[in-house]
């Protein structure tokens, strides 16, 4: 039993699972939010007294800023029910869990047909990422089990693994992103391991990695960037089928998309996938996938639509106003928020941009405080490439949005 926790506040098919137990306590909700925050040192007197081109390195702090929105919280808790829940069926001290691991047919049980997995989308720029990363953060990575039940010696217990899908979008190059953060995080060799077998089908080495994997007992698997797994049609197939005109996704590698399956179905290894409205979107088409990813949740991270939204201007402007490093500070005002959010649509990495460009131009100008002026210089110059793709998110004109094939889903998301 965790140390502190409460054993009337932990669920009865939690208790005695050493692996749910190196999760460590259930955290409350306001234990969760305090651990989500991210807040760099902030300005002091002394560091305003430094000289601008020392000051300008000081800016990108605000890259580190991170206030958790309601849906980056939620996707917090999904992932800790997730890596909780998908332990039950794996513990240790059950027979079964060691007849699939060594078996390596990853058999499925009828009795046990828990599926876990997760979705999460949002724009670029929406901090679907960076929620992520901080929801894992919440655990170590890595827990090592000095005594194991089944096992003599030590056990290496993987509590989650993210890694991007690669562009490829191809069964192989996905396992083998899987072995190369896995070898990065464990010491182990297993991407050689793998390498040495190229010329056997992706097929076999997915399960042959499976089983290499079942052995560390992985609580999460994350794969951001879902969208890579879908490509454009070609021209010629984009004319045939008429209708708008959009760009048509397609599947890069079925086998992969198949991957994702059995690691639900078969290996109990919960899964969370992130990407961008269009990729999401395109698990649309195979109800088998997309019905398969929402088992344990699915979750919007959507920009601000208004200047009044009450996390852009209640939360994340006020603790990003306190990051100003020039003698006197702007305040947040109504006018000012409504700049910042007709600059940035309201998406935080963007916001944080904004804010960076346009003190770094006020410390060039010797300003003696940041001003709406330096706002819009920053938004006209630093950020005058994303403009075009600002004001179709804040028209909210299908027509518009369609021009930028990541803004709108594949579907009824939105």
């Amino acid at each position: 039993m965790n140390a502190g926790q409460d054993p009337d506040a932990v669920p009865a098919a939690y208790r005695g699972n050493p692996l749910i137990e190196a999760c460590g306590p259930i955290l409350s909700p306001e234990s969760l939010v305090e651990r989500l925050f991210q807040c760099p040192p902030l300005p002091t007197k002394q560091t305003r007294a430094s000289p601008p081109h020392v000051l300008k390195h000081e800016l990108f702090s605000v890259r580190r800023l991170h206030v958790p929105s309601p849906a980056g919280v939620s996707v917090a808790q999904t992932m800790d029910f997730l890596r909780r829940q998908g332990y039950v069926h794996r513990n240790p001290a059950a027979s079964e869990t060691w007849r699939r691991i060594y078996s390596g047919t990853h058999e499925v049980d009828l009795r046990e047909g828990v599926q876990l997995a997760a979705s999460t989308v949002g724009l670029s720029g929406a901090g679907k990422s960076t929620a992520l990363q901080r929801g894992l953060m919440l655990t170590p990575q890595v827990v090592v089990h000095e005594r194991f039940p089944g096992l003599v010696g030590p056990v290496r217990q993987l509590l989650w693994l993210k890694i991007d899908v690669p562009p490829s979008g191809t069964l192989r190059d996905l396992i083998e992103s899987f072995a190369l953060a896995t070898d990065e995080i464990l010491g182990t060799d297993y991407l050689s391991d793998l390498r040495r077998g190229r010329r056997r089908s992706p097929h076999a080495l997915t399960l042959e990695w499976m089983q290499r994997m079942a052995c560390h007992f992985p609580g999460l698997l994350v794969l951001d960037e879902i969208q890579n797994l879908f490509k454009i049609e070609r021209k010629d197939v984009r004319r045939k089928s008429g209708g708008s005109g959009r760009p048509l996704l397609r599947v890069v590698d079925d086998e992969a998309l198949k991957m994702l399956l059995t690691l639900t179905n078969a290996c109990k290894f919960p899964l969370v996938v992130c990407g961008t409205p269009d990729g999401i979107g395109a698990f649309g088409t195979r109800m088998s996938t997309s019905q398969r990813l929402i088992t344990g949740g699915f979750h919007r991270m959507e920009h601000a639509v208004t200047a009044q939204d009450s996390y852009f201007r209640g939360r994340l402007l006020p603790m990003l106003f306190q990051y100003q490093w020039l003698p006197r500070q702007l305040e947040l005002t109504d006018s000012v928020a409504s700049l910042i959010h007709q600059s940035t649509a309201g998406l935080p990495r963007l916001i944080a941009s904004l804010w960076i460009q346009a003190q770094r131009q006020a410390l060039e100008e010797g300003a003696p405080s940041l001003s709406e002026v330096h706002l819009r210089a920053a938004s006209l110059g630093a950020l005058a490439p994303v403009q075009p793709a600002v004001r179709a998110l804040l028209s909210e004109d299908p027509r518009r949005m369609e021009l930028f094939e990541d803004l709108l889903p594949r579907g009824d998301l939105w």
